[in-house]
């Protein structure tokens, strides 16, 4: 009999269909296993499957969940299988299957009614079935990425400074940093959800805020009271009272003997004064008390007060709760807080009206607009709206995955859908998810939602069963027990609401102990000052480097069929330093997922040159660049020589200018001429831009001209070369673009990793979150964490108290003034603080994120500091803001081994009279290689040889643009640019360009004599794209003809006519690609794709067995986008295509 699960039980009452819970699954517990088993339970059970509806946050884990329950579904049609851990699930299908058949459902036809979604998709369409109950237009787009209009509605703010005295008061208040108030207007709009409902009613939240303040006082002085040790009154109070008459910072301590000190906010500056008598600066317990003290060497309370403070066991809770009482402010708010809040609050809502008028005036919208929007519409629990009342009745079991990452917003969204149901009324909650890996409060999750539901025990008020999963099915025995006894130590004891504390839960590894060693560390030593013998910081780097490459090496052959191998996990990018290239050096595969900013790879350098020198005509930077680059290759000597001279002139003057001097070839040589010419002519043709071409095409053709694809040829170059013009195709269909949007949109791409087969992985912790690896190697561990930014208001939730009722309150700190001499705002040091203990307990989580990825090893590299003290070693300790003082208990020595081993290595190396310094990891040293100190040549650099400029301005001619080779979105199956020389692809690509014109235009004033009347430019883009000159008025009649064809479709003439209908609509999928549909129409009940072909049939081939031939050929793609639009509400989906040779509307998916 195989082996069971310890925490089967719980498995099989997480499946109990009439039951609500709230299950804790830790990291390798099988959640996704239980998510989909539970799913399958539910359909087992309704009418409808619609009736179940499970939410998850990425459309990625979406689409894993809907393909997992499919995969099931399908296997349930085959025999029972052999696995005995398979058998349940197949039980589960088999029902489910039954079901399906009894109420003809047809879930393997029409998956799409298996509603699984992310909150952004429920929101989403929430807010298009509700377009004016929601108070947004239900045809606005939504995006994730609006820098432009954040940024833009703050320079609307900004701009009415003349007319705002509470803005010139804000700005001011900033030392009048208008660039700092302009991007913190900017963070606080992404973040708006947090404060515009706070803001509505200023005079209210400052009461809530007194309130919240004077209970977060009360409650921060009782703590210091319940952690006082026993006697304390008695034996302290006396001594600190004759303490307190020689030293002024306890002055209002003198009568502590006889007026108590109460737990009051009002007593809150004597309360402080007791924890400056006990706690030193460091905040550690004092232990001596000098003359600085007030205390004389006789006086006579001296020796009873320092024996007291010596031998009293002070816990560390008092010492805690000590801290906070001294970083409390002294009064609950004063009236320049008050002011200057007013004023803030003003500002901001000045912000958000811009905001709101940048949205209709561009059609966009975000998705925090977006939830906002779906609440608003949905109404309230006691004054819901009709499609409130319809989701109640609609849904019946609601699932949540990953609720540990859950928001405020998302909150109350599934509130509200639970708000009218009943106990005993069959609904059930599903709420799966683990505290101990939230880690995304970047992303406005909070993990002391999920600690609030599952102490209440219930969502709303649908009661919950809280189940705890045990049993890790990913990691063998030797890590899960390493992470056990590490994250009991490091983790907090207790949970904790305020600030999101989360014990730690034992795991039990169901597989035994594994081949390799479980978790090993590599600590590189390095001296922090220059010290004989010792590697230097740079040095250590090296060696950790060169020993990464080596376990990476063995891993890949060590797993050689393992589907993930190893990953290198780093906590942010900057910690991976140099390693990526030596890996590569080594000629290892490397797959680096979202790690490398496409704007810092040199080829996209160069192209961003070719851009920007276009956009700003007389953009000297630009221009030299792009001589500079491997483009062109000219030496500094020749730059200096064409553009050293006639400053006066702009740069395109003085390109000019030398192309004109006749001496110009003699001065630079003729080679380095030839380059600059080349260049130059293709830089400065204007014809393409007077034909009208969108700004993509032309950027394309000059990086086609220059032999960009020629130079940078790699897949992966090419890639992401592609990313950068379906980029530019979004953001400048018209004209060009501006610089510093496609920088921000730049800005948020990564650098494309093409390699086939077995790779190790490069990516964040953050991304590896749900994934797992045969070996993990976290890099890096040494790394500092960043504090709280500071932010224009600092708001917290914070429950207060009226008659023994919870009423939601707030904490508010202003941001504190710049100007010179401005006090210190005790208030938002105080909110920043609680704010960084939040981060640095979530630092741990993360860590905890890392640590349980690997199955089978887990491999730990940091660098340790040494200095040298009196001719002595000492290490130096993490420091509390370094990732691994998380696990600061595990690293495995202490200083006198470090010392020992110090001592021995240095005696072996003076013996050997070696100076050659090495990391301390137990092996040889690596030997050091000296840079070269030698000035760099131009013919270093990579860049084109003089015959090969010759042979690309040769085959340059202005009027024959692209020569064979033309990229354009609209040409690809995928949507994204492709490099294609194909007559037929030319003129496909041009027939796109001229449809999306027609359909933008709704085909209104579209008709055979305007198409006429566009011939010359028809022909141009043709000839400009590469088409052949001898076949050129044949195709320009066919492509005429094809668009008439188009404009005699009654059928499609009405799709175009519909103002709902999206044309060229660019969507990514779940991996990140790029999508480009041609048409979509949303409609009531179904989403309708319609991609446009121009294909002709062969030579003697059917109509139908053209029609056929097309279907089988672009299925695939079709239901591609199919499964998106499925994805982001749940309904169904079909898909056709227009053959326009044909005139033939052909439904491939319906």
């Amino acid at each position: 009999m195989s082996k069971k699960p310890s925490d089967l039980a719980q498995r099989q009452r997480a499946l109990q269909a009439d039951s609500s819970f709230l299950v804790q699954a830790p990291a390798g517990s099988g959640k996704t296993e239980l998510v989909t088993d539970r799913i399958l339970a539910l359909l087992a059970i309704v009418e409808q499957p619609e009736q179940v509806l499970a939410i998850t946050f990425t459309r990625k884990a979406a689409g894993e969940m809907r393909n997992r329950v499919l995969e099931k579904l399908r296997a349930g049609l085959e025999p029972q299988p052999v696995e005995e851990h398979k058998v349940n699930s197949w039980q589960l299908a088999r029902q489910v299957l039954a079901r399906n058949e009894q109420k003809d459902w047809h879930l393997l036809e029409y998956p799409s009614r298996l509603r699984i979604m992310t909150f952004d998709s429920l929101s989403s369409g929430l807010v298009r079935t509700m377009p004016w109950s929601s108070q947004t237009g239900g045809s606005l787009e939504i995006s994730d990425s609006l820098y432009r209009q954040y940024r833009q509605a703050a320079l609307l703010t900004l701009s009415q400074i003349d007319r705002s005295v509470e803005l010139q008061a804000v700005l001011s208040h900033l030392n009048v940093d208008l660039a700092h108030l302009e991007g913190a207007l900017v963070e606080m709009l992404q973040i708006r959800d947090q404060w515009q409902d706070v803001l509505s009613d200023p005079q209210a939240s400052i009461i809530a805020m007194v309130q919240s303040m004077e209970l977060l006082m009360t409650r921060a002085i009782q703590r210091v009271k319940d952690a006082l040790p026993l006697g304390f009154e008695t034996e302290y109070i006396p001594l600190l009272a004759a303490w307190a008459q020689h030293w002024p910072p306890l002055a209002s301590l003198k009568a502590v003997d006889s007026q108590a000190l109460t737990v009051s906010a009002d007593d809150v500056e004597r309360w402080q004064a007791l924890a400056e008598s006990l706690l030193t600066t460091e905040n550690s317990i004092r232990k001596q008390l000098t003359i600085k003290h007030g205390v004389a060497p006789k006086a006579p309370f001296k020796a009873s007060l320092v024996d007291y403070l010596k031998h009293t066991d002070f816990s560390p809770e008092l010492i805690e709760a000590l801290v906070t009482v001294k970083s409390l402010p002294t009064h609950l708010l004063n009236n320049d807080q008050l002011v200057i809040y007013q004023q803030l609050a003003k500002v901001l809502s000045i912000a958000l009206e811009q905001l709101h008028q940048v949205y209709i005036a561009d059609g966009a919208v975000d998705f925090t607009e977006v939830a906002l929007s779906a609440l608003n519409g949905l109404g309230s629990a006691d004054e819901p709206a009709d499609l409130l009342l319809a989701l109640d009745a609609r849904i019946q079991h609601l699932l949540v995955d990953e609720f540990q990452d859950t928001s405020q917003l998302q909150i109350d969204l599934l509130a509200l859908l639970t708000s009218g149901w009943q106990p005993q009324d069959g609904r059930t909650v599903f709420l799966v998810g683990d505290p101990m890996q939230s880690i995304y409060r970047f992303r406005k999750a909070e993990v002391g939602l999920f600690i609030k539901v599952a102490s209440e025990k219930r969502l709303n008020h649908v009661p919950l069963e809280v189940l705890n999963l045990r049993e890790n099915f990913r990691s063998v025995e030797g890590i899960v027990d390493w992470n056990n006894k590490i994250y009991q130590e490091s983790f907090p004891a207790e949970y904790n609401e305020e600030f999101g504390a989360v014990p730690y839960e034992h795991s039990v590894s169901f597989h035994g102990p594994g081949a390799l060693e479980a978790v090993t560390h590599y600590p590189f030593y390095y001296a922090t000052k220059e010290i004989k013998g010792i590697d230097s910081r740079a040095e250590a780097i090296e060696a950790a480097e060169q020993k990464v490459v080596e376990l990476v090496s063995a891993a890949l052959a060590r797993h050689a069929k393992a589907e993930k191998p190893i990953a290198i996990l780093v906590k942010n990018r900057k910690a991976l330093g140099r390693l990526n290239e030596r890996l590569l050096q080594a000629n290892i595969p490397v797959r680096a997922v979202d790690m490398f900013p496409l704007s810092e790879q040199p080829y996209v350098m160069d192209l961003m040159q070719i851009i920007r020198a276009l956009t700003y005509r007389y953009d000297r930077v630009a221009w030299l660049s792009l001589f500079r680059s491997p483009l062109c290759g000219l030496s500094l000597n020749s730059l200096h020589c064409l553009f050293g001279s006639k400053e006066e002139l702009n740069v395109v003057k003085q390109i000019r200018h030398a192309l004109a001097d006749a001496s110009m070839p003699a001065r630079l040589g003729a080679e380095q001429f030839a380059r600059f010419k080349h260049v130059s002519e293709v830089m400065l043709n204007q014809n393409a831009e007077q034909k009208g071409l969108s700004f993509a095409i032309r950027v394309n053709m000059i990086w086609q001209q220059l032999g960009g694809h020629l130079l940078y040829a790699k897949p992966s170059e090419r890639a992401d070369i592609e990313a950068v013009f379906t980029l530019l195709d979004q953001l400048a269909p018209y004209g060009s673009p501006d610089l510093e949007v496609l920088e921000q949109h730049m800005a948020e791409l990564y650098a494309e990793s093409v390699v086939a087969g077995a790779a190790v992985e490069i990516m964040t912790i953050h991304k590896a979150k749900g994934l797992q690896f045969e070996e993990v190697i976290l890099y890096g561990l040494h790394a500092q964490s960043r504090g709280s930014q500071e932010r224009l208001l600092r708001l917290e939730p914070y429950e207060y108290e009226v008659e023994g009722q919870s009423k939601p309150g707030l904490l508010i700190a202003t941001v504190p003034s710049r100007q010179h001499g401005a006090a210190e705002d005790v208030m938002s040091k105080l909110l920043k603080s609680r704010e960084d203990y939040r981060e640095s307990l979530e630092q741990a989580r993360l860590l905890y994120v890392a640590t349980t990825r690997p199955c089978q090893a887990l491999h730990l590299f940091y660098l340790m500091p040494l200095n040298e003290k009196n001719g002595e070693l000492e290490v130096k300790s993490p420091s509390k803001n370094q990732f691994y003082h998380h696990i600061k208990q595990a690293l495995p020595f202490n200083i006198e081994e470090i010392k020992e081993t110090l001592k021995d290595y240095l005696a072996a190396q003076a013996a050997e009279q070696n100076e050659t310094a090495g990391a301390l990891i137990g092996t040889a040293k690596l030997s050091q290689q000296t840079a070269s100190s030698e000035p760099i040549e131009v013919a270093d650099f990579v860049r084109f040889s003089e015959q090969t400029i010759s042979q690309l301005a040769q085959h340059y001619a202005p009027h024959r643009q692209l020569g064979e080779q033309l990229a354009h979105a609209a040409s690809t199956q995928s949507g994204t640019w492709q490099f294609i020389s194909d007559q037929e692809a030319i003129l496909g690509t041009v027939a796109h360009a001229w449809l999306q014109m027609m359909a933008l235009d709704r085909v209104q004033r579209w008709d055979e004599q305007r198409l006429q009347q566009g011939a010359s430019l028809m022909r141009y883009q043709l000839l400009s794209a590469g088409y052949s000159e001898a076949g050129i008025d044949q195709a320009l009649v066919r492509l005429q003809q094809l668009l008439l064809k188009t404009l005699s479709h009654e059928e499609l003439k009405a799709i175009f006519a519909n103002p709902q209908v999206q044309c060229e609509w660019p969507l990514y999928d779940v991996n990140g690609k790029l999508l480009v549909m041609d048409l979509v129409v949303p409609h009531d009940n179904y989403w309708q794709v319609i991609d446009y072909k121009s294909s002709q049939r062969r030579p003697d081939e059917s109509l139908e067995a053209f029609k056929a031939r097309m279907c089988r050929e672009y299925r695939p793609q079709l239901q591609s986008y199919c499964n998106y639009l499925q994805a982001i509400d749940g309904k169904t989906a079909k898909a056709s295509l227009f053959l326009i040779e044909e005139g033939v509307l052909l439904e491939v998916i319906g």
